[in-house]
């Protein structure tokens, strides 16, 4: 695969777990959790951590930055 796609499809898969990792934070239960927990629900964390990095993979890769 040439590195501007595979950058193009990391940016988009990155951007995609970042919003999915935002609405787990923002759903109702999840609400009620972080209130008596005082922390996110994990799976929200490592889907925004994930897709962190793979935008900032991608951003490298397609920008090509290294």
């Amino acid at each position: 695969m040439n590195n501007k796609v595979q950058g193009v499809v990391m940016l988009a898969a990155g951007g995609a777990l970042l919003f999915w990792g935002y609405n787990i934070t923002q759903s109702i239960s999840s609400q009620i959790n972080q209130a008596l927990n005082g922390a996110p629900p994990d799976k929200a964390m490592v889907m925004m951590v994930l897709g962190g990095l793979c935008a900032v993979f991608g951003f490298f890769k397609l920008f090509k930055l290294r």
